[in-house]
This record gives structure tokens, sequence and C-alpha cells, in this order.
């Protein structure tokens, strides 16, 4: 991989828009390699600087190791080497992620954006995350992003912890994807002074994130229209006013991921002309009122209306 055991920090930091890629599954819940192939080769035409692969969106709970390490070498053999490539590791023990973390090894991956294991959530003290992330970061052939996402884990990195584990020097940001902005401040203010990069989860809090110095961004609205973000990314640094743009991105996050989830974001995808495919159960398809408020949602949207005409 690059940056192996260095962990060169100036390598690892990270800017711009990042889908976390979905999985397309067929009816019988195999996955559909040729539609992932597919998709990986249309955001090489799109606005992103990189992709995540396995993270919540890319239902990586639900693939065996086997079809995680294929996901992940197909990236790898679709992208070209100007696109950042982060892979999501999330395993209930830490044998199981070394595991899988070593078998990465001479891939061009640039982070690993490493989950809280949640199985014995009440056990997850300070402590036991701390020794968890900790052995992972020496084991791993790159470095290494802690995944923040409450909603899903049950369990919130604490500010101390995330300073504690922002000094190893294996260990280079994280990905806040909670969506709650006073604990995105906390966190932005006490690692500032560590070399140290948080990543965006939430577009809810896109805009106004940005004035926080946030940087990049791992959004699931991104897998279907990354031009929005991207957009609003631009004119953020054009200092024009993004409110508006903001205002699009909120209303598709809220119908897309917030209500609806991967299956939302999979059936966006589909509309726009990407391979959204099915979810594997228990993940249950959409029924067709909820189909239809994610079609009110794009077409409230001026930027997805447009591409919906293109589709």
């Amino acid at each position: 991989m690059q940056q192996s055991t260095s962990h060169n920090h100036s390598q690892a930091s990270f800017a711009g828009i990042i889908p976390p890629v979905t999985t397309p599954f067929d009816e019988d819940g195999a996955v559909v390699w040729p539609a992932l192939k597919s998709n990986l080769e249309r955001y090489i035409e799109k606005p992103v600087s990189g992709v995540l692969m396995l993270g919540s969106n890319g239902e990586a709970a639900h693939l065996a190791t086997s079809e995680r390490l294929q996901a992940v070498q197909l990236a790898c053999e679709t992208l070209p080497r100007d696109r950042r490539i982060l892979v999501g590791v999330s395993f209930a023990a830490l044998t199981q992620a070394v595991d899988f973390v070593e078998s990465l090894e001479g891939l061009p991956v640039d982070a690993l954006l490493t989950s809280v294991p949640t199985y014995y959530k009440n056990r997850m003290s300070d402590e036991a995350l701390e020794a968890y992330f900790l052995r992972l970061a020496e084991a791993a052939p790159a470095p290494l992003l802690l995944y923040n996402v409450p909603q899903y884990s049950g369990l919130a990195l604490s500010p101390e912890l995330v300073v504690r584990l922002a000094a190893h020097p294996g260990i280079v940001g994280m990905k806040d994807s909670w969506g709650n902005f006073g604990y995105l401040q906390k966190i932005l203010y006490r690692t500032r002074d560590a070399d140290f990069q948080v990543l965006l989860g939430s577009a809810q809090i896109f805009g106004p994130s940005l004035g926080l110095g946030i940087r990049a961004a791992i959004l699931a609205v991104a897998c279907a229209l990354p031009e929005l973000p991207a957009l609003m990314l631009e004119a953020y640094r054009r200092d024009e006013d993004i409110s508006a743009l903001q205002e699009e991105l909120f209303t598709i996050a809220e119908a897309l991921t917030s209500r609806f989830g991967v299956a939302g974001v999979k059936y966006a995808m589909d509309l726009l002309g990407w391979k959204g495919g099915l979810c594997r159960l228990p993940l249950l398809p959409l029924k067709e009122p909820e189909m239809q408020d994610i079609e009110n949602a794009l077409s409230q949207s001026r930027l997805a209306a447009k591409l919906l005409e293109a589709v």
C-alpha cells in the first residue's frame, strides 16, 4: 500500500467529495459485480476526489470477508491513481479486523475507515476502544481514520478518546457522521494542534461545517448526486452564498438517508442513471409511496431535476 509503515501524514490529507460506494445486489442477494464496476467507472467522470469502499452505505456489515476484499480489489483496478481509495473496516473483534487489513497489503489504499466494534457495546469503554484502535493502527498497512456514526453503532467516540488517539502517528483523522454540530466543533477545536483531519459524513450540516474548516466530506448523497456537494464546495471557495444549495442538499439528504437509508440512496441512484440495485436482507426494498417521496425530493432540486431530464 501507499504510505506503508511510515504513515506519512502529508500524504494522508483529504479534500473534496468522496461517495461511500453502494454495493448492488440482485433479487437473490448476490453482488452484481459488473454493476459495481460500472458505477466506479462513472465516478471517474464526476467531480469526486476518491471513493470509500465498505462503508455503511456499502452494506459492509452484510458482506462476507471475501466479498469485501473483492470489492476493494475491484476499486483498486478500476480507479486511476489520482483518486483516493478509502476502505471501511468494521468487525466485532480485533483479530478479524487485523486479518482483514493485513489482506489489503500491497493494494493502493490511502486510509482505513475504522468502525467501533459494537456487539458488546455496553463493555466498550474508552479504555477498551483505545486498546482496539491502537492495536489495529499498529497492524494496519495504511493510516486509520476513526469512524463516528452513533446512529448506527449506538456509541459516540468521546472527545477525550479522540484527542488521545489523534496523538498516534498511524491515526490521521476521523469521519464524523453524527450530524451533531456541537460535537463536531468540539472535536475540531480539541484536535487542532494534532496532525489530524476531520472528514464530514453528514450532508445536513455540510454548508455550516465549511465555515469550521472542513475540506473533505464522505456523503451518501454523493453516491447518486456528487455534483451538488461538489458545486457547494466550489461556490464556498469562491466566497459565494451557498445557502440555497445547502437547502437543496438538506432536502435530498433528509429524504435519501435520514428517512429511507441505503434503499433510498440506491433508488435515487437508479433514477439518476446509476446502477443502485437492491439491498441485502434484512434491509427491505422501498414501497411505492417511499419511491414517490424520493422522486419529489429530487425534483425539488434544480440540479437533480436537470440531471433527471438527461437520463
